[in-house]
């Protein structure tokens, strides 16, 4: 017997997790999506996404919805409907559903909000998933005998974007907790709370005591989704300018507007 395999969803699945929150979003290195990340909010009520082949060949990509979450080391994984997630799926209208692309060339994907009525308040999430359409296999080689299998394995690339639809009255309350130092890093914890999601950057800022204060460390574009209520961060710190004792500052800024989320501070003797 003789067949191409394919991946199923939880392989697909893991295989997207590292690739949901890059900028820009790259398909197998050569289908750039920008933006990476849709929030529709307000009068908001539509979005539109520009597709980029960069590679040298045609390629052929099929979109559709996936539904993901993320745990509380920041890993993204399938969506646990007992989480308590909002799907923005059956809110969301798109086109086209199929791209195919000649090298360099681009195209536009269009994304409509229907909102029904009644909706209740609260932030609907869905991903977008990129997934490529790998092209007709050439035959595979026969098997070498009797009761032998012979598979042909092919890599299908994907990537995803999360797309937020707000409605009504939304609301999320931050906290910096657990500070400590871990061999030149700084682990903490990000807090939330309320019925929307948070998105921002961290940043942390050293003083020694009598001296300067001098930028410590960043990490942009930090997420905790709506039904997470705590997230656990590290963030490598730069080598202080000087010894002594001092404070470590850290704060948590909403991506965009550098607006203070919440912000703590760790003594260091």
């Amino acid at each position: 017997m003789s067949g191409a395999w394919r991946p199923g969803p939880a392989a697909l699945l893991a295989g997207l997790a590292a690739a949901a929150w890059a900028a820009p979003g790259v398909v197998g290195e050569h289908l750039v999506v920008t933006p990476t990340r849709v929030v529709l909010e307000g009068r908001k009520r539509a979005a539109e996404l520009v597709l980029i082949n960069g590679g040298a060949e045609p390629a052929t990509y099929r979109l559709s919805f996936l539904h993901l979450d993320m745990d509380e080391d920041g890993r993204i994984r399938p969506w646990d409907s007992q989480a308590g997630g909002n799907s923005a799926e059956p809110l969301l209208r798109f086109s086209p559903r199929v791209v195919t692309l000649a090298p360099g060339a681009t195209q536009t994907v269009r994304l409509q909000v229907r909102k029904p009525e009644a909706l209740a308040d609260g932030e609907y999430r869905s991903h977008l998933l990129f997934r490529a359409v790998p092209a007709e296999p050439q035959a595979a080689p026969a098997g070498g005998g009797p009761g032998q299998l012979n598979l042909t394995l092919r890599a299908i690339h994907g990537i995803s974007i999360p797309v937020i639809i707000r409605h009504g009255q939304v609301q999320a309350h931050c906290a910096l907790g657990d500070l400590a130092l871990d061999r030149g890093q700084l682990a903490c914890t990000l807090l939330r709370e309320g019925n929307r999601s948070v998105y921002g950057d961290l940043a942390a800022t050293w003083r020694p005591r009598g001296g300067r204060a001098a930028p410590a460390g960043s990490m942009r574009g930090v997420a905790a989704y709506a039904e997470l209520a705590r997230l656990r961060l590290k963030l490598k710190l730069a080598p202080p300018p000087g010894p002594g004792p001092g404070t470590l500052h850290v704060a948590f800024l909403e991506h965009g507007t550098a607006k203070v989320l919440a912000e703590a501070a760790l003594d260091v003797p």
